[in-house]
């Protein structure tokens, strides 16, 4: 096999969940590793981010007949998440004396890999073992990530689940890693990396307003690390096993490793200066009293921050960014009658990076590319106002700093001339603000009109 196939769609609950599953090749260091890959469609709707469950195809496997294990869990998921029972990164599923394929689960943000289309975001699921999840909810999830990546030679971790992998040996990792003795608290959503002598850390600012309640539960005048994950943006990240005599990190291929990621930052209080170090696979930040003062109170008003480093250590910095969000804005959020009169019968669906996070974030605004989605949304609704039938859109968008092109691909009838019609609408709205070129898919549907009508896939 050396090309990628077209997937196979797997309607797993008919009209609410479908799995697409590809066959492909992943290129490692070690050789290309054949996969299935299996990709949900469906779990949005509840809230649940769509995930993609990529596993090794054994040699002694036909290449067509796809294990169904991987369905059936997507088809328990889904019933979890439409009950409110979700996951998200840095998450994970312990199973019982059923284990699934002999393992328990954990999640993280999906990598792009080359023949699968993936939704953005996009969780992938990887199997770990029973000492794993024990050190995942003991360190976190990066600090695992970091150690397979490690053992298997891929960056920032093996994308694909391998059934007869041996799990990694970590008892003396539990006995001798300083977090063992250090208050903890997990924080999946906070990045963390080192650039030109600067730790810098990376907050959500969609959570800032969680961080009072979260500062009150960290003591105010002793160690606290906070179990971070793998930033997207870095070229590298540390790695630790007892022993090891000075720092090391695992790098793709090519990396200068100058955007070293670590997976936890501990703050240790009461010190005479500011300065921050290089600790296992983390960072540690002495602080005096007053340094320790200004990271709650930038954590919790949502203010940026720096701190100067002394001599012999490094500066620390909190920064806050954004994500895509495609959630109206509050202004075109109601309830009761008014509301449904405004809603769109346009909807918009799933928004795949055809870039990477990293690029995306040093070339645009995370919230301006969400508002350009739905003013695309908008331009749909007008265009497609008379429309009647069912219709399904899937555009590919082109922005660069002065112009951008959309093209689209529809399933439905269109009248003469409507396409080009809402192709060159689109072109005429304002091309949002980038520092290069951004490439991304999205998805907008139409149902039929008339009372109680919906679109069927």
């Amino acid at each position: 096999m050396s090309e990628p196939t077209a997937p196979v769609r797997v309607e797993v609950i008919p009209g609410q969940l479908a799995v697409e599953v590809y066959l492909h090749e992943i290129a490692s260091q070690h050789g290309a590793i054949a996969c299935w890959t299996y990709v949900t469609d469906g779990l949005a709707v509840h809230g649940q981010t769509e995930i993609a469950f990529t596993l090794r195809h054994d040699p002694d496997e036909v290449s067509q007949r796809f294990p169904d294990d991987p369905l059936r869990l997507f088809a328990t998921i889904h019933g979890l998440a439409a009950t409110g029972q979700r996951v998200g990164a840095g998450g994970v599923t312990e199973f019982g004396e059923a284990m699934f394929l002999g393992h328990h689960l954990l999640y993280a943000a999906a990598q792009g890999m080359a023949g699968v289309a993936l939704p953005a975001p996009c969780l992938a699921a990887l199997l770990i073992t029973a000492d794993e999840l024990r050190a995942v909810r003991a360190f976190g999830a990066a600090r695992v990530l970091a150690r397979l990546g490690q053992a298997a030679a891929f960056y920032p971790f093996p994308p694909w689940a391998d059934r007869r992998r041996r799990g990694l040996a970590l008892e003396r990792t539990f006995e001798s890693s300083l977090l063992s003795k250090i208050a903890r608290a997990a924080a999946p959503n906070l990045h963390l990396m080192l650039h030109d002598g600067q730790i810098t850390l990376r907050a959500l600012r969609a959570e800032q307003p969680l961080w009072r309640d979260r500062l009150a539960q960290l003591p105010a005048d002793a160690a606290v690390a906070l179990l971070t994950s793998i930033d997207p943006t870095a070229n590298g990240c540390l790695t630790w096993v007892p022993g090891q005599k000075a720092p090391e990190a695992i790098v793709p291929p090519g990396s200068d490793g100058s955007r070293m990621s670590g997976c936890f930052v501990v703050f240790v209080t009461g010190q005479p200066v500011n300065r921050g170090m290089i600790l296992e696979d983390g960072f540690a930040i002495e602080l005096t009293a007053e340094g320790w003062q200004a990271i709650r109170r930038a954590l919790g008003e949502g203010d940026d921050l720096t701190l100067p480093a002394a001599a012999g250590g490094m500066a620390f910095a909190l920064a806050w960014r954004d994500e895509i969000d495609l959630t109206p804005p509050d202004g075109e959020r109601g309830t009761g009658a008014a509301a449904a009169r405004a809603v769109r019968r346009v909807a918009l669906g799933p928004v795949r990076l055809l870039i990477s996070e990293a690029e995306l974030v040093t070339r645009a605004s995370a919230d301006d590319v969400g508002r350009f989605c739905h003013e695309i949304q908008r331009c749909a609704d007008r265009v497609l106002a008379g429309h009647d039938g069912q219709l399904e859109l899937r555009l590919q968008v082109v922005c660069r700093p002065r112009s951008h092109r959309v093209g689209v691909s529809h399933r439905g009838e269109l009248a003469e001339g409507q396409l080009d019609a809402l192709i060159d609408a689109l072109e005429q709205l304002a091309t949002p603000p980038v520092r290069g070129e951004i490439s991304f898919e999205l998805e907008l549907t139409l149902p039929a009109a008339g009372p109680g009508a919906g679109f069927s896939a």
